[in-house]
């Protein structure tokens, strides 16, 4: 397993991975606009943001990470169980990352970001994908550095 900066052949598979993901994942959430974002919505969306981009490369990519002024705007692991997400938020927490939004039905993501020391910073109610929904935003607490001598 490798986590890496995107290059632009991971474009498409990328992409793949997050229109099943919006597909499966978030359609019992945002109803039937998640088959809006499609391959072609996450194919233009990661060729913009391709520099911001990041994947884990597990024989393919698994994996997407995108992090933006320190917020994660995207972390996706094709499967769960296998360390790929928790691999990805490190890495994001490694490169500076303190915040994220998720859906607040989305229990899986939450109890996720929970147990790796994400706490609910703020809650907030607006449209996404023509509906109004609930996000919570999460931050990482900074661990103090320990003085010396």
């Amino acid at each position: 397993m490798i986590i890496r900066k995107a290059a632009a052949n991971d474009i498409a598979p990328a992409a793949v991975l997050m229109a099943r993901a919006y597909a499966t994942h978030f359609r019992p959430i945002i109803g039937d606009a998640a088959l809006d974002f499609d391959r072609a919505h996450f194919e233009a969306r990661f060729a913009r943001e391709l520099a911001e981009l990041t994947v884990l490369d597990a024989d393919g990519v698994r994996g997407v990470l995108l992090v933006r002024d320190g917020h994660i705007a995207m972390l996706f692991a094709a499967e769960t169980g296998q360390g790929h997400g928790a691999a990805l938020l490190a890495y994001a927490e490694a490169n500076g990352a303190r915040s994220l939004e998720v859906f607040a039905a989305n229990e899986g993501a939450r109890r996720f970001y929970e147990r790796a020391g994400w706490q609910v910073a703020d809650d907030c109610e607006r449209e996404f994908a023509g509906a109004q929904h609930l996000f919570l935003r999460y931050e990482k607490p900074m661990i103090p550095a320990r003085r010396q001598g």
